[in-house]
Formats: C-alpha cells, sequence, structure tokens
C-alpha cells in the first residue's frame, strides 16, 4: 500500500470514529429527541440512496440469475404483502395472546427459508460450491423463531443496521479495498460505543412513556420484552446503530462506489442500455424525490401516525436488501 493510501485509510477511520463518537455522545444525552430527528431527516433520504444503488446491480438481462432474481424479487413482494396485511387488517383476533406468537413466529419461518433459498441459489452459480447448508441453517433459525418469536423479532430490528454496514464492507473489498482493514477497524469500535452507552444508562431513569409516540418508540425498541434493561439504553442503542445505517447509505457508500451517486444515471444498465428503460427509471427517482417530500410533511403533520405508516412499509427495503446482498458473496 502506498503512502497517499495509507493516509487515506487512515484519515477514513478516523472520520468513521470521529462520527460515531459524537453520534453517541449526542444520542446519549437524548434518546427520544434524536429518535424522532434522525428519523424525520433520514428515513426517506437513505430509503432512496437504497434504491439508486439496487437500481445500478439490477442487470438488464438476467441471464443464468433468472431464477435467483424471480425468487428474490417474489419473496419482496410476498413477504412485504403478508407483513402489511398482518400490520393493518390483523385485528385484535389476529394479535391475541393465544395467536400473535404463531402468526409472528409462521412469517420468520417463511422469511428464514426464502433467505435459504436465495444462498443455495447463489451457490449453484459459484463452480464447486454447495450451499445446501443454507437450508439446516434456516430450520435452526426457525426452530429459535417458534421457541422466542418476541427475542427472535427483536434481534431483527438491532440486526438490521449491520446489513447496510455488510453491503459496505462488501463494496470496499471490491473498489476500495485498500480501505478494508481500516473499516474492520471502524466496525471494531461499535460494541465499545454500545457498552459506553450501557454504563452512561446504568444509573438514569427509564425513558418517559407519557405520550403514545414516546412508548411507541420505547416499545420498538424492546422495552416490553426487555423490561430489566434501562428503556434509555434500548432507545439509544437502536437510534446509533441506526443513525451508522443511514451514515452508510447517504455518505459512505457513494464515497466508495460512484456509481450509487444518485444524478449518475448513466451507470444504470436499466437506463443507459439501448434496450433499458429510461423513462421508467427517471420517473421512479423522481417519484422517489415525491415520497421523500411526502414523509417529511406527513412527520410535520402528525409524526406518530406517519412514523407508523413508515416502518410498516418499511419491511419492503429490509427485505430488497437481502436478495442484492447475497447476491455479492
Amino acid at each position: 500500500m502506498t503512502k497517499r493510501a495509507e493516509n487515506s485509510s487512515l484519515i477514513f477511520a478516523c472520520l468513521f470514529i470521529f462520527f460515531a463518537a459524537l453520534a453517541a455522545v449526542i444520542i446519549g444525552w437524548q434518546p427520544l429527541t434524536l429518535s424522532m430527528l434522525t428519523i424525520f431527516l433520514f428515513a426517506g433520504v437513505h430509503n432512496f440512496f437504497e434504491f439508486r444503488y439496487f437500481l445500478a446491480r439490477m442487470p438488464l438481462r438476467w441471464g443464468k440469475s433468472r431464477t435467483f432474481y424471480t425468487v428474490g424479487i417474489s419473496g419482496v413482494i410476498i413477504l412485504t404483502a403478508s407483513y402489511l396485511a398482518i400490520y393493518f387488517i390483523g385485528g385484535n383476533w389476529l394479535w391475541s395472546y393465544e395467536n400473535s406468537g404463531i402468526i409472528v413466529a409462521s412469517w420468520d419461518t417463511a422469511f428464514v427459508l426464502w433467505l435459504a433459498c436465495l444462498v443455495y441459489l447463489r451457490g449453484k452459480q459459484r463452480p464447486k460450491t454447495d450451499w445446501s447448508q443454507a437450508f439446516s441453517v434456516a430450520f435452526l433459525f426457525a426452530s429459535l423463531a417458534w421457541f422466542s418469536p418476541n427475542y427472535w423479532s427483536l434481534s431483527l430490528v438491532y440486526l438490521h443496521p449491520f446489513a447496510a454496514m455488510w453491503f459496505l464492507e462488501r463494496q470496499i473489498r471490491r473498489t476500495k479495498r485498500n480501505r478494508l482493514k481500516a473499516y474492520h477497524l471502524c466496525l471494531a469500535t461499535i460494541p465499545f460505543f454500545v457498552i459506553a452507552l450501557w454504563f452512561a444508562s446504568a444509573d438514569t431513569p427509564n425513558l418517559s412513556n407519557e405520550t403514545a409516540l414516546f412508548a411507541r418508540i420505547t416499545q420498538h425498541a424492546g422495552s416490553e420484552i426487555l423490561p430489566h434493561i434501562s428503556s434509555r439504553f434500548l432507545v439509544a442503542t437502536h437510534v446509533f446503530l441506526e443513525t451508522i445505517h443511514y451514515a452508510v447509505w447517504i455518505l459512505l457508500i457513494p464515497l466508495v462506489d460512484f456509481r450509487a451517486i444518485p444524478w449518475k444515471l448513466k451507470d444504470i444498465p436499466l437506463y443507459a442500455d439501448k434496450q433499458g428503460f429510461p423513462k421508467l427509471i427517471v420517473a421512479s427517482l423522481v417519484l422517489g424525490l415525491c415520497l421523500i417530500f411526502a414523509l417529511w410533511c406527513g412527520f410535520a403533520t402528525n409524526y406518530e401516525t406517519t412514523r407508523d405508516i413508515y416502518f410498516a412499509f418499511a419491511m419492503a427495503h429490509v427485505l430488497a436488501e437481502m436478495p442484492f446482498l447475497i447476491k455479492m458473496l
């Protein structure tokens, strides 16, 4: 590695750690306020950047990956639709004490089996690779989902931000390999910031549940499932990880992969190819910008309702990440 590359990696690591430290301090100080503020400012924006990143990686012709993409897209549609059905039209009977665990575990089982199918199909595309053991792992996780569906689902809330960090790791490995060690160092600091939040919250009271919004934020962070852990720590940790997640998609991935820069449309195969769909791509990006503005208006008008709607539909982007992430293996 050249001296210039070493300096670049050092600057990258220092900026990442400085940002993470600053975020941990501010979020630990006012977790509820920062939870509302970060979602208001960056939730829709980071979804737009994700969508733009995925557009650049969707080939015009699927070729040997036809089955993989078919299973991937079908899974996103079916799992999102079923999740929204459960979320919005399940009703009191569906979410009664007797039925809620069964519904959650059933959806989680379908989710992990879909992931196993994608991993298996990806393995078939690689020479001399057999990833059929993915189904054994999937059944193991499915059994955990049935054993403790609430804990399993809560774990997804905290694991989801790491998907963005994994995307960035795979992208750095491809385009900025000289920064890989520095990035791994950055990732190694995250547990220390979480531990710092734990100690900072040790002697502080739980966060207020005086409003329905505050109660919903603490509930989303797991205060009902983990009642013996400080809700201040839970909310602060969740907001901290989500903030890193937002920063990765909005800032870091475009910096290491210029094809992810939103206005560089010629790097999108579906736009640039003669057989592509340039008008459709432009229309979808314009629609994405309109949705960001609509989210900001919704948050400003009725934050609680808009937040609930956003997190329900956000499941689609969580699911959409999986095929592209597995494709990068």
